[in-house]
């Protein structure tokens, strides 16, 4: 009976697509990230995404309408694929992204319709206590039915309010054409 190697998510190799023989820069879950505030941009209509720094993504409609895993298959060797020693067409303007940040700044702004900024932290740390049964770290004070301080909620409005500062500032990125 073989035994299967155990999966390393730091590994180098994670990021290697053995049938394609490519190498991709930075795990898949940060495109999606990508793919997500770009759509936003493009929802949001005030400033429309620069457009010509897309070149190969396909059209604003392909954007709005394909979900990310079909856009990723059609796409991921030509945009981001790269052979060893080679560059990827298109790259982040970092080299160590924080994806959690970025994911929180993602439902910070999605959710911004909840209403205040303790409301907000408390439906966040609630659906992804529910979901992914990890409660959200910079959201601990929010925990339903738990009577915290006014220091504890005023820590947990500003962390809000950072992440919302945040999205914007990717959003205006991605019109532009970098990420984060």
């Amino acid at each position: 009976m073989k035994k299967h190697a155990k999966f390393v998510p730091d590994s180098r190799w994670v990021r290697y697509d053995k049938n394609a023989q490519l190498w991709v820069p930075n795990r898949k879950r940060i495109y999606l990230y990508w793919y997500k505030f770009l759509q936003l941009a493009l929802v949001d209509g005030l400033t429309p995404a620069r457009w010509g720094a897309y070149k190969g993504w396909g059209t604003p409609a392909d954007i709005l309408s394909q979900p990310f895993d079909a856009w990723w298959g059609e796409h991921w060797v030509d945009l981001f694929g790269y052979p060893e020693g080679g560059q990827p067409k298109f790259s982040l303007s970092t080299s160590r992204p924080k994806t959690d940040a970025i994911r929180y700044a993602y439902l910070v702004h999605i959710h911004k319709g909840r209403g205040d900024n303790w409301e907000i932290a408390q439906y966040i740390q609630k659906s992804e206590t529910s979901k992914r049964g990890i409660p959200v770290p910079s959201f601990a004070y929010a925990t339903e039915g738990v009577v915290y301080g006014a220091e504890d909620k005023l820590t947990v409005q500003s962390r809000v309010g950072r992440y919302k500062q945040m999205a914007q500032q990717i959003i205006d990125n991605v019109r532009d054409g970098t990420f984060p």
